[in-house]
């Protein structure tokens, strides 16, 4: 049973410590590979090596994250261009919108998500799309760029079946995290079995939101097998065959060389 970790932050300082040793039970738990998410200009250099040090099993995405606001120059299209045009960077994100954090007027944060859109369709990648309390907007956003057409994924989906289907209507697919395992989370869930399990990506957030029964500690991306057997349960489907749908939608999706399994994989942790 192979798994994939589509969006997982295992370059954050949580895991400076003990990097390798994730990245050894991420082979055990049966991952055949993770896209891992830069979201300031000071995260691109070690996302770099960190991919480098792992080839074809870490995978590279960066962006300037919606909740950052003058904390450095604002990037242009071609220095978003440029940040995610090797061949193991796969997506353009984590970008988007965030109406929890960042009060109005939010101006900036829509014109910083359109240049981010337009950087990933220059680059013929998809993109990975933050929307906290933002979903409806961040869809909206999406069909009126087209941007269906070079694919993207609204992560850490938290909102209703209503707007996962404005997603869905727009050409994207629904990342399903380790809240969906949480006991109160109902709309998740119901959002979770209206979408078709060949539109949805399995993926941690690590080191946030660590799935039933690991909730409460730091997340990692072999946990990543909590949230698939919770999607499988709201499918009425096999583990496996979850397991199975979601790593393929993930191969596609990052438009991977393929799914070789942790035994297979090379290089240094």
């Amino acid at each position: 049973m192979l798994l994939f970790d589509s969006h997982c932050h295992i370059n954050a300082p949580e895991f400076d410590q003990d990097r390798a040793e994730v990245i050894a039970r991420m082979k055990e738990a049966g991952l055949c590979g993770a896209v891992v998410i830069g979201c300031e200009t000071r995260e691109l250099e070690p996302l770099r090596s960190l991919v480098a040090a792992n080839p074809g099993y870490l995978w590279g995405a960066w962006a300037y994250h919606p909740e950052y606001r003058d904390t450095e120059p604002e990037p242009d299209v071609e220095a978003i261009v440029r940040a995610n045009s090797t061949k193991d960077f796969v997506a353009v994100g984590e970008t988007g919108l965030d109406f929890h954090w960042c009060e109005p007027p939010r101006d900036w944060q829509v014109e910083r998500f359109v240049r981010h859109i337009e950087a990933a369709r220059r680059l013929g990648k998809p993109l990975i799309v933050h929307a906290r309390e933002a979903e409806a907007e961040a869809a909206d956003i999406l069909r009126a760029e087209n941007a269906g057409e070079t694919g993207f994924v609204l992560h850490c989906f938290s909102s209703s079946p209503e707007v996962a289907r404005r997603v869905l209507d727009a050409g994207g697919m629904v990342g399903i995290n380790g809240n969906v395992t949480f006991r109160r989370s109902t709309l998740i869930q119901e959002s979770c079995r209206a979408v078709p399990l060949e539109r949805i990506l399995a993926e941690t957030d690590c080191p946030y939101l660590a799935p039933v029964p690991r909730r409460g500690r730091r997340n990692e991306p072999s946990f990543v097998s909590f949230t698939v057997a919770k999607i499988a349960e709201l499918h009425g489907c096999t583990v496996e065959e979850a397991a199975s749908a979601t790593t393929q939608n993930a191969i596609k999706f990052f438009r991977l060389p393929g799914g070789a399994s942790p035994q297979q994989q090379g290089g240094p942790a």
